[in-house]
């Protein structure tokens, strides 16, 4: 069975915030991909360490991995003209410069933590009026914070909050917690057992989440706005492509983006000075 781009899909990624093209990479190009993917793993562990989740991006290691399956899938048309049917013209899935290969740990569990993606590049304290009006101004135009992971082996690390990337406010019970050292590092004492049920209850505790489940060749587009994390575990196999949907006219708000960020942190230093010492 083949997919097969349908008119309800539009409706339910504005009102969810995530969709799954179902086997979109036919399996001739996923063998390709696998051989290769297979390569970065092991080149990921040798470079970072046995408990790295990722490698990236791809196109600084094309001495060691052959990219070309990688381009195959950039160009793969079936996929490319999906994203524009869902998205509009000037949405491109694929990036060499961005794309990362995400990973297995191979010793011990490890959990990214809930949090959205660009609020949690700005550190709490930092997330005043100032901050929460220059997010409102992008918050919902589609052409940023549109993330991707396609599964070239089965993969259920994922975690989401549906829904959730529609407002800009957390409801009391939505914590972040990319910050607690816990996540990435369980205690010593600690069994792998015990580390992956406090990991999984930690998934469920966070209102309204699903985990979402990809079979080899889906292709998860998710608002990366909402609430989200994943969960990896070393006895499962991982190599799932992972990037953003790029618009044409993303660069230029990159750069404010940047500003803003710097802005919020300058501000923070600054009160934290005190009247005495800006004096």
């Amino acid at each position: 069975m083949t997919f097969r781009f349908e008119d309800w899909m539009v409706h339910a990624y504005h009102q969810q915030g995530f969709l799954i093209f179902r086997g979109i990479v036919p399996p001739s190009l996923l063998t390709d991909l696998r051989r290769e993917a297979d390569r970065a793993r092991a080149l990921a562990h040798e470079l970072n360490g046995p408990q790295t989740q990722r490698i990236q991006p791809l196109d600084q290691y094309g001495e060691y991995i052959d990219l070309q399956p990688f381009r195959d899938y950039a160009e793969l048309d079936e996929l490319r003209v999906s994203v524009e049917r869902l998205l509009g013209p000037g949405y491109t899935h694929a990036h060499l410069d961005i794309m990362g290969l995400l990973v297995e740990p191979q010793e011990r569990p490890w959990h990214c933590g809930w949090h959205r993606d660009g609020v949690v590049e700005v550190p709490p304290e930092a997330r005043d009026e100032e901050m929460a009006s220059f997010m409102a101004t992008v918050w919902n135009d589609l052409r940023y914070f549109n993330q991707v992971n396609c599964a070239i082996y089965a993969d259920a690390c994922t975690w989401y909050v549906p829904g959730s990337h529609l407002r800009q406010q957390d409801l009391p019970d939505e914590v972040e917690s990319t910050g607690d050292p816990v996540m990435k590092e369980a205690p010593a004492d600690w069994s792998d057992a015990e580390a992956e049920q406090f990991y999984f209850e930690h998934c469920r505790s966070m209102p309204g989440a699903v985990q979402v489940y990809l079979g080899p060749g889906d292709f998860l587009v998710y608002r990366n706005l909402a609430w989200h994390c994943g969960l990896y575990l070393p006895y499962q196999p991982r190599a799932t492509i992972h990037d953003i949907i790029r618009h044409s006219g993303r660069n230029a708000w990159m750069e404010k983006w940047t500003e803003a960020k710097q802005a919020a942190r300058r501000r923070v230093e600054w009160e934290r000075q005190g009247p005495g010492a800006r004096g």
